[in-house]
């Protein structure tokens, strides 16, 4: 019988033009069938492959009594010659699974193997024996499965889970059946068979419940030309009773449209696939599709636009003028669009929405045929999302003082003063305040953030979380949108008072205020009042701090309370705690993200004048990364701690090589105090790239760009390439790590050497990568998180008095 291949895309790198490329039988096949039917033939497709490449198959299958599950891998590949080989896992009596994997280079359509045969026989019955066992082999569940009779020296029923991974296979297979031993060793404790990962699970919690769901986000503004749109997913393992869940939005404005879509798992009810045409113009048009399903894994399979969008019949331009606007940045300046006839009012307002994975504000100018602020004819969420339109006069977005700062001084030096940066916040956020000042005995340590938040407003507020004697606590919080830099807190001067003269006690306590450490810290006489010495580690996370103090000194009385349970200030998470402290390294801090040119032959200052403690077993790391596209370059760097299980390394990677985009990268972890000491420029990554040399123009030509955000989207500046390159890049980097997380567009000419820039680069020193570029078929891959994070700035304050100089 023939079993129709399912055709993927894959994308591979290229090896030398010297070499003829290969083609080969291609087909992906996955079926359960009686055993009565073997032999079982089968039909290919064929593909040519890229440079290098050989020809593999894979075969197999797992036969449970009348019952065999098949699957059919051929394909191009990567790896070396393998003699054909054919592999019994498990041979029975009762459940029997057999492979045969195969590699070669030597002529085309050499993976030729065409039906179970090449297995070889089967098992053949045995006589039956006296334990009955549940027979299922399913992709859906074994709910009710029938009993069977198990062969002679069956002793077991097993009950287990295969997960099946590879190529575009994302099986769950359930199996019921008779086993001569117990245990969950199916396999053999075989993990990977050919380009198929394979792991086996025997807990009760993988039963119908337990689903495997599509995972993953997109949040993206694009030209309606692009539709129809696909894309692939990533997927996770949802908990015990969980269903999968897909969401999907689409605003058309004009000649654009926003698209946003989250998959996951959910607790909510079973829900049919559902297509909502919230608004369907003359202007705006909203389509809305939700789907929640438990009937078997990744049943939340949508993976294109095709059956939701249908394009807009031809309309008649009418007299009305309105701005046009569909963006999450801002719409100043918006250029006005001719409405189509029946149009009858500019709408502008800001769709806020905000849940599993998606916190996007997004602003819309257009044409609508009604007054009212009512895009979504009141609906409050759409799946997992809420909705939330607000079309009032916050809808501009707001500056705001930004940056961040952390010292300690004596006393003596109080008030203290600065000056921040400044920040355009998401339509709707508000200005935050917030500084935190301690006070031990003649020192004070002093945390301020300043910057945009999506807390409602607050007035100023003072709280005194600890008083003394000995150590106190004071902070000031404040949420404003009264206008622009509202959060205007220049000066400690509303937190603090010249402290009223003590009388010495007997307590002597250890006195230590760093975020280094507190090796040998001299000793202070308490005031009178104080009965205890404290000793613990104060964490500060969020608004863009990240520090660990070591905090020594005088209380009133015993515990870790410091705080006396405070567990926020403002955007910061406090947590305390006073368990002997593990050695811990002190390493340099700070990021930078510079955009410009020539970068690629100039050093750049790259100064990290801050440090940071890290947490027990971390490692100090430095991270530089350079893209140059010509004209253009990008220049990001990361400085601070990385997690437990890096080891000592450095160096530097070169990722993609002229003729055409240079990507390249400086790397160190190091395990001692301030060892992320690369020279305050970009020099350590320069000295052993090649040197750039000039190329005479060829005849192609691309448009050249290298930005965040998406700012190469629709660029239309071209160049002329240089002699060696074959085609035109346009891509997107995601990198996420060392305080830092947003897409890296970039545009450029390219080699023939590979169609990525990374190649199989996951990592880059700190920063996790993930490339997604552009190809005939436009596939946008969607793995878990959103396609644009938020890009986290730490902006220097620098302090009027007593100091000078940029603080990071």
């Amino acid at each position: 019988m023939n079993l129709m291949p399912v055709l993927t895309l894959l994308g591979v790198t290229t090896l030398s033009p010297c070499i003829p490329a290969l083609s080969c039988q291609r087909a992906i096949i996955e079926a359960v069938r009686n055993a009565s039917e073997l032999p079982l033939e089968w039909k290919t497709g064929e593909k040519t492959c890229e440079v290098g490449e050989g020809c593999q198959d894979l075969v197999m299958l797992l036969e449970n009594g009348p019952r065999i599950h098949l699957l059919i891998i051929k394909d191009c590949v990567k790896a070396e010659d393998q003699e054909p080989r054919v592999i019994w896992l498990r041979t029975g009596p009762g459940l029997s699974i057999v492979s045969y994997t195969r590699v070669c280079h030597h002529s085309d359509f050499c993976n030729d193997v065409s039906s179970t045969e090449v297995l070889g026989d089967l098992p053949t019955p045995t006589v039956p024996g006296s334990l009955r066992c549940p027979l299922c082999l399913s992709k859906d569940g074994c709910k009710n499965a029938p009993e069977q009779v198990c062969p002679a020296g069956s002793s077991h029923c097993y009950s287990g889970v295969l997960r099946l991974r590879g190529e575009s296979i994302t099986t769950n297979l359930r199996v019921q059946g008779c086993m001569p031993q117990p245990a969950c060793n199916l396999l053999n404790g075989t993990k990977a068979i050919g380009p198929l990962d394979m792991s086996e699970n025997c807990g009760l919690q993988l039963g119908p419940q337990a689903l495997d769901c599509n995972s993953g986000t997109l949040d993206t503004v694009r030209n309606v030309l692009d539709l129809h749109l696909s894309w692939t997913t990533g997927w996770k393992t949802c908990e015990a009773g969980q269903g999968c869940q897909e969401t999907l939005m689409l605003i058309q404005n004009g000649q654009e449209f926003h698209m946003v879509l989250t998959k996951g798992c959910t607790s909510d009810s079973n829900r049919e696939a559902q297509i909502t045409r919230h608004r369907t113009g003359p202007g705006i048009s909203i389509i809305t599709y939700v789907h929640v399903c438990r009937h078997q894994d990744f049943c939340n399979d949508l993976s294109t636009t095709r059956n939701l969008w249908i394009p807009p019949s031809g309309t008649v331009p009418g007299t009305l003028r309105c701005p046009h606007c569909l963006s999450t940045r801002g719409c100043e300046n918006a250029p006005e669009q001719v409405c189509p006839e029946g149009s009858t009012h500019c709408y502008s307002g800001v769709l806020r929405l905000r849940g599993e994975g998606i916190d996007t504000s997004l602003k819309v100018q257009g044409c609508v045929p009604q007054a009212g602020c009512n895009l979504f004819d009141g609906t409050k969420a759409i799946g997992p999302i809420d909705v939330l339109e607000d079309c009032g006069p916050q809808s501009q977005a707001l500056k705001c003082q930004h940056g961040t700062l952390e010292i300690t001084r004596n006393v003596s030096q109080l008030p203290l003063q600065w000056t921040a940066g400044q920040t355009t916040c998401d339509v709707g956020e508000g200005c935050q305040d917030t500084l935190v000042m301690i006070e031990n005995g003649e020192k004070v340590n002093l945390v301020l953030t300043k910057g945009c938040t999506t807390a409602e407003d607050q007035e100023a507020k003072v709280t005194e979380h600890r008083t003394g004697p000995g150590l106190s606590v004071t902070s000031y919080t404040r949420v404003c949108r009264l206008g622009d830099f509202c959060n205007g807190l220049s000066t400690t001067a509303p937190l603090w008072a010249p402290p009223p003269v003590t009388v010495p006690g007997t307590t002597r306590c250890p006195l230590c205020f760093s975020t280094h450490g507190c090796e040998n810290p001299p000793k202070q006489v308490c005031p009178a009042g104080s009965s205890h010495c404290y000793s613990g580690v104060l964490s500060l996370r969020g608004g863009e701090i990240i520090s660990n103090l070591r905090v020594q000194g005088c209380m009133s009385q015993p515990g870790c309370n410091l705080l006396n349970g405070t567990q926020t200030i403002g955007p910061m998470n406090v947590r305390e705690d006073c368990s002997p402290q593990k050695a811990t390294l002190t390493c340099y801090k700070g990021i930078i993200v510079k955009p410009g040119s020539g970068f690629a032959e100039t050093a750049v200052e790259w100064s990290a004048p801050s440090t940071l403690a890290c947490e027990p077993e971390e490692l100090c790391q430095e991270t530089l990364l350079l893209v140059d596209v010509g004209p253009k370059t990008l220049l990001i760097g990361s400085k601070g701690c990385i997690r437990p299980g890096a080891e000592d390394s450095a160096g530097v990677s070169i990722h993609s090589r002229p003729p055409g985009i240079l990507v390249a990268s400086y790397s160190r972890f190091c395990s001692s105090n301030l060892c992320n000491e690369a020279s305050n420029s970009s020099s350590v990554l320069l000295s052993p790239l090649p040197r750039p040399t000039a190329l005479a123009p060829g005849d192609l030509r691309c448009p050249v760009c290298v930005g965040l955000y998406g700012s190469c989207f629709n660029y239309n500046s071209f160049v002329a390439c240089p002699r060696g390159t074959t085609r035109c890049y346009n891509g997107d980097i995601v990198l996420q790590g060392g305080d830092l997380s947003f897409t890296m567009s970039i545009q450029g000419c390219m080699s023939s050497s590979g169609k990525t820039l990374l190649g199989d680069s996951k990592t880059i020193g700190i920063f996790s990568a993930k490339e997604f570029f552009e190809d005939e078929n436009d596939e946008k891959p969607l793995d878990g998180g959103a396609s644009a994070p938020s890009l986290a700035w730490v902006l220097g304050l620098a302090l009027l008095s007593p100091l000078s100089g940029p603080l990071r």
